[in-house]
């Protein structure tokens, strides 16, 4: 029988297996190439941060319009029909040790600058060599490693030696762009449970083997009712003590592995529960980060925080209550079958309470959802008020609101737990009622089984014990259930409320493929028009002007002309209502927002850092760039003096928004953060608006240092004396 390598674990690999940002560009640009398609390495580099792994390439591929997925290889079975596929080779160790020492600072940098130009290695410090199987034919493949300029033939034998037993199956679906297609995404349907249930599918094998264990703790909970009944009708009628040592060391056995097997079961679910919370948040988190910049506008920050959260509440009723409920109704089904085998009347009793409490069930739910919707709403207002007032938390001192904000605050406190009482008030209600109807279950088939044995022959009394604890068997479930339904009731008002927030358009991530000019800084903005909705004045009406390369240009107006604005226009933050804006000759709505934004390099009003280092609020605008490269950024910004007098260099830790650092000082590493992404055009939007006179001059110097080398578009209020312009451009209410 021919060898078949093992299934591979594709979590697992996709996470483990490192790769350098030079491999990572190769493949993907070698199969764009060999699929005809445009492919900027640029651009790739600046969207997939380091450590890279195959899970970044899968990423970067999809992102190309290659699906792929990880798949045993075998050689002596692959076909034409499985090619081009991407394979790694094997290291030994000396070769892992020359490869991370040789490996590109660009590709190894680490964003943490304590030890400063330290390497970091791929996630398992072995950064694999891809390469790419071109072509099957009689016993021989045609591989080209990495980095080689020219394929070779490998035998069948040969590969197995040579290469590991996974790789990447790759096959090219380009977007259908035709008109019926964008009909039909017009036309998708809205967000709902299937996006999580589509998700919870794909770990098919670990869910059967879930029901499996499920079935098996179903047939093993028969035994005690059984062997119960056995005991009280033969037992101790009899006196027969060996049979009852048997029974108790088998019950004994039973209740063990019934432990053992309800552990790995709830090991199971709560391990796939987990990969698959993993997945989703970062799918609505990455959704989030493409979303217009108008749908966060429009809406408070604390109530966005609070649809993101949602997915929690989701997750734990998709792996938790919804696999509890797949796993009773089994579990039943069996209970009820033999309990109609052993006494049908009495069946007839339990049928009887499951159906009050599905009446009961169906019957709260339009109250259920009205005070879930209602707390929910409460506890997302709370969320926005307490975010907005935390970061505006130096005007309410400034001001002396303390007293009214804490006022405001207890009464939004306040009616937030008065809708939580109301809806908890309302499921114990349900849960008491739901608890009565089991109690009364019971008692109905005490009674009414002791009459059975009374007066049948056949019903004896241990029939009775064994129906009673089927009963009790069949009543957990069916209260679990009863916690459900008020969860599936909190799930699915987490699921309307980030509809919201999934179900609308993202940024035009990609565009159809044009090939790039060159880099000038060429802006040309003809016939300019935009409103911020039909209900406001346009701010432009035919605007049109024309800022050649390396040229400094002067944006001016009075306050509400729409300065601003034009800066979130040009870099596509903005839509216009009409005309268009043209870099390099090219329209920027012909480009995704990656491809336009990477043009420009933004010093905005507010410089805005993360509480972090230094080093890592300037690397983050470009993940792999050198700690050289940073550094002379930082002098060209001329702030890299003040870096290093400060004790701990580049590694030191800034707070929120720059606590720690003056406005000078922001706003020039605002610059470094600029010039370390290269770009042709640099965008200052009132950057010195915040400044007092004497820094704003001295920031004006720095700005004039930089013309020549960069298209420079300067929108101030105020203008500082010292900067040199070559043209200025007018706005006007």
């Amino acid at each position: 029988m021919p060898f078949r390598p093992p299934r591979p674990d594709p979590v697992r690999l996709a996470a483990s297996v490192g790769l350098t940002l030079e491999h990572l560009l190769w493949v993907v640009g070698s199969l764009c190439e060999l699929a005809q398609r445009p492919f900027d390495a640029a651009l790739l580099a600046q969207q997939h941060a380091p450590p890279l792994t195959l899970a970044a390439l899968m990423g970067a591929l999809d992102e190309h319009e290659f699906r792929c997925a990880i798949t045993a290889i075998d050689a002596r079975a692959l076909d034409a029909r499985s090619l081009p596929m991407v394979a790694l080779l094997k290291r030994t160790p000396a070769q892992q040790a020359t490869d991370a020492a040789t490996a590109p600072v660009s590709a190894r940098f680490a964003a943490d600058p304590p030890a400063l130009g330290a390497v970091v290695d791929s996630p398992d410090d072995r950064p694999w060599q891809p390469a790419l199987i071109l072509r099957v034919e009689a016993g021989r493949l045609l591989v080209c490693p990495a980095g080689q300029a020219t394929p070779e033939v490998v035998t069948v034998e040969a590969f197995a030696g040579r290469f590991e037993s996974f790789g990447l199956l790759v096959h090219h679906e380009p977007a259908d762009r035709s008109q019926a297609a964008e009909s039909w995404l017009d036309e998708r349907p809205p967000f709902g449970f299937g996006w999580f249930r589509d998700e919870a599918l794909r770990h098919r094998t670990t869910w059967v083997e879930v029901i499996l264990a499920s079935l098996v703790i179903t047939c093993l909970g028969l035994a005690v009712p059984l062997a119960t009944q056995v005991i009280l009708d033969r037992v101790v009628v009899h006196e027969t003590y060996s049979t009852l040592s048997v029974i108790a060391a088998a019950l004994v056995i039973t209740v063990v592995f019934s432990a053992l097997m309800s552990w790995l079961r709830q090991y199971l679910v709560n391990h796939t529960g987990t990969r698959i919370d993993a997945v989703l948040s970062t799918k609505v988190f990455a959704h989030l980060l493409r979303l217009p910049l108008a749908y966060f506008e429009r809406r408070p920050t604390g109530t966005i925080v609070a649809r993101v959260q949602a997915v929690e509440t989701i997750r734990e009723f998709i792996t938790g209550a919804a696999v509890t409920l797949i796993l009773d109704l089994p579990m039943m089904t069996i209970f009820l079958a033999f309990m109609f085998w052993y006494s049908w009347p009495l069946t007839l009793i339990a049928a009887g309470s499951l159906a009050l409490i599905a009446v009961l069930s169906v019957a709260i739910t339009p109250a259920l959802r009205r005070r879930l919707d209602t707390e929910f709403l409460m506890g997302a207002r709370n969320q926005a008020f307490l975010t907005e007032y935390v970061r505006g938390v130096e005007a309410v001192k400034s001001l002396t609101m303390e007293a009214r904000t804490e006022q405001r605050f207890g009464e939004y406190v306040a009616s937030h737990l008065a809708a939580t009482f109301a809806t908890r008030q309302l499921g114990n209600t349900y849960g008491v009622v739901s608890n009565a109807i089991e109690q009364a279950m019971s008692l109905a088939i005490l009674c009414a089984g002791a009459l059975m044995v009374m007066r049948m022959d056949g019903f004896t009394i241990g029939m009775l014990v064994a129906f009673q604890m089927f009963a009790t068997r069949l009543a957990q479930p069916l209260l679990r259930m009863v916690g459900l339904w008020q969860q599936f009731q909190q799930a699915d008002i987490a699921v309307r409320r980030l509809a919201d927030l999934m179900d609308t358009p993202t940024e035009p991530q990609s565009a159809a493929a044009q090939p790039a000019p060159e880099a000038r800084g060429h802006i040309v903005v003809e016939g300019l028009s935009f409103r911020h909705s039909e209900r406001h004045p346009f701010l432009y009406r035919d605007l049109s002007f024309e800022i050649a390369p390396g040229c400094t240009t002067l944006i001016r107006g009075p306050s509400g002309s729409g300065k601003s604005t034009l800066a979130k226009l040009l870099l596509g933050l903005y839509v216009p209502a009409g005309g268009r804006i043209r870099i390099d000759g090219r329209d920027s709505a012909s480009m995704g927002v990656a491809e336009l934004r990477r043009q420009f390099g933004v010093v905005p009003q507010e410089t805005m850092l993360f509480s972090n280092t230094i080093y890592a609020n300037l690397i983050d605008a470009s993940p792999h760039a050198s700690y050289q490269d940073v550094v002379r950024a930082c002098r060209l910004a001329e702030i890299h003096q003040s870096i290093e007098a400060l004790p701990e260099g580049y590694a030191t830790v800034v707070g929120e928004q720059g606590t720690g650092l003056s406005g000078g000082q922001r706003q020039r590493l605002a610059i470094a953060r600029a010039l370390l992404r290269a770009p042709r055009i640099l965008l200052f939007d009132e950057a010195t608006s915040h400044l007092d006179q004497e820094t704003a001059e001295q920031f004006a110097a720095t700005v004039n240092r930089l013309r020549g080398n960069h298209t420079i578009l300067f929108i101030a209020h105020h203008v500082p004396r010292a900067l040199k312009v070559d043209r200025e451009v007018m706005l006007s209410n």
